[in-house]
């Protein structure tokens, strides 16, 4: 038997992740050079949030609960990602 809890918020981690992914490839060459460090920062971070997502699908077919480890991590994970986009977005000029 499936935890069902962990893994709704492990898939629902991939799917954020991969949605942050593929915001990537909607922006332009030019913009990427431009922010790079910002780019390659919300990039890995969302990199990582797919491997916790990943991890978390995997504790729920093990049938168990989220460590704690696990969810502080995902929790760091997405505020730093989140705040990473909003500041990429900013200078890109994209959020109105």
């Amino acid at each position: 038997m499936v935890s069902l809890v962990p893994f709704l918020v492990g898939i629902g981690f991939v799917a954020a992740a991969v949605g942050g992914l593929s915001e990537v490839t909607n922006y332009t060459e030019q913009q990427r050079k431009d922010e790079r460090r910002l780019m390659q920062a919300f990039t890995y971070g969302c990199l990582l949030l797919l491997a916790l997502g990943l991890a978390a699908v995997w504790v729920s077919l093990r049938n168990a609960d989220l460590p704690a480890w696990l969810v502080g991590s995902i929790t760091v994970t997405v505020v730093a990602v989140v705040l990473v986009q909003r500041r990429l977005r900013n200078r890109l000029g994209l959020d109105d």
